[in-house]
C-alpha cells in the first residue's frame, strides 16, 4: 500500500513560525516487513553476500540531512520491492522488502516539513537456492568435451586441408 509519512510543527491553538523552523533530521533506521534476527541474517549473509549487506538492508540507516538555511522542505520517495530468499530446504524463507530512496530538499512556500513517501512496486524477486542432480554436471561436462573435440578436428581439417593445397602448389611449381 502506497504511503506517506509526514513531520510538521503544528498544533491546535499554537501559533509555529513554519518558515523559521530548521527541519534538519538523521535517519537511524528504515526497514520494511520483519528484520532478520542477527543470527538469520549472518547466516544469509554468508550464503547470498550481494543482497544482505547492510546498506541493502537499510538504506537510509546512518543517514543526516542538515539544512543550512531555515523553511527548507524535505522529501524522500521510497519505492519498495519484495525479495523473498528461499534459502534451501532445511531453513524456512525471509520475506524482506528492498527499497530505493530520492531525497530532495527545497524552500518551503507554507511551511517546513520532513516527508517520507513510499510505494510499494507489483514486481517481486525471488531468489532460492537450488541444488543441481548430478546427471546435470555430468551432462555438462560432456557438452563441454564434445565441444572441444569438435572445435579441435575443425582446425585439424582446416590446417590439413590447407598443407595439402600448399604442397600441390609446390608439386605444380607454382608457388610464390
Amino acid at each position: 500500500m502506497p504511503g506517506t509519512l509526514h513531520f510538521s510543527a503544528r498544533a491546535p491553538g499554537h501559533n509555529v513560525d513554519y518558515l523559521s523552523m530548521n527541519m534538519s533530521h538523521h535517519v537511524h533506521h528504515l526497514f520494511f516487513g520483519n528484520k532478520p534476527t542477527k543470527r538469520r541474517q549472518a547466516a544469509l549473509v554468508s550464503k547470498f553476500p550481494q543482497y544482505f549487506s547492510t546498506e541493502w538492508l537499510d538504506k537510509m540507516a546512518g543517514q543526516a540531512y542538515i539544512s543550512e538555511n531555515a523553511g527548507a522542505t524535505y522529501e524522500h520517495y521510497l519505492q519498495t520491492v519484495l525479495t523473498t530468499v528461499e534459502p534451501g530446504s532445511r531453513s524456512k524463507k525471509l520475506d524482506a522488502y528492498e527499497y530505493t530512496v530520492q531525497s530532495h530538499a527545497y524552500d518551503a512556500e507554507d511551511h517546513a516539513s520532513v516527508k517520507f513517501t513510499y510505494k510499494s512496486s507489483p514486481i517481486q524477486i525471488i531468489v532460492s537456492e537450488r541444488l543441481k542432480p548430478l546427471y546435470h554436471f555430468i551432462t555438462s561436462v560432456c557438452a563441454i568435451v564434445g565441444g572441444v573435440f569438435t572445435v579441435a578436428g575443425l582446425m585439424d581439417s582446416v590446417g590439413y586441408n590447407t598443407a595439402k593445397a600448399f604442397k600441390k602448389k609446390v608439386d605444380l611449381g607454382k608457388q610464390g
